[in-house]
């Protein structure tokens, strides 16, 4: 299928739009494929032209939603990564779906392994940007970031901390030593 036809990037963006859309409004799990494309007005069978089931479309999604962030340079994802985050989203729709879909398992698993495999992807690309004490592995980087900044959102999620991006990142680099360079 061609991605550069007008009828494939409008049909994808209708399913997409079709699926931010439900999931402002609903959990994810219970969620199924019909239901997307009576939303969207696509017929089931265009919908399987494009995407081999509901997780696919997700992670597609997914991209689409981050790919501001991983476009950004990683010297300045990594020396100021809540700013970077702040940037890079809208905030107000991204944490409207992040509400609705709390505690919905299926849904955690598909973004948390969609994040893992594109930071991990970037980290390896980059590894020769990123200084680090020596002792420390070069793979176990990318873990520690990643918990890192996870905890992060945690913590000002379930405390109810209002900080600013740029607090969060001079917290962030007190807490771990890690700097990228051009």
């Amino acid at each position: 299928m061609n991605d550069k036809d007008l009828r494939v990037i409008k049909t994808k963006k209708a399913l997409t739009d079709s699926l931010y859309s439900l999931l402002e409004q609903e959990m994810f799990t219970p969620l199924t494929v019909n239901k997307i494309c009576k939303h969207a007005s696509v017929h089931r069978t265009t919908f399987y032209k494009h995407f081999y089931d509901k997780y696919e479309l997700l992670k597609y999604l997914l991209k689409l939603t981050h790919d501001d962030y991983f476009a950004t340079d990683i010297k300045e994802r990594l020396n100021n990564p809540f700013q970077t985050l702040a940037n890079s989203f809208n905030k107000e729709e991204v944490s409207r779906i992040e509400l609705k879909q709390y505690n919905d398992k299926e849904f955690e698993d598909v973004r948390n392994k969609y994040l893992i495999e594109i930071m991990q992807k970037d980290f390896k690309t980059n590894m020769h940007r990123i200084t680090v004490d020596n002792v420390v592995p070069k793979s176990l980087v990318f873990y520690v970031f990643g918990s890192v900044l996870n905890a992060f959102i945690d913590w000002k999620k379930n405390e109810n901390v209002e900080i600013k991006p740029k607090q969060m990142d001079q917290i962030f680099h007190k807490l771990i030593n890690i700097k990228a360079h051009d």
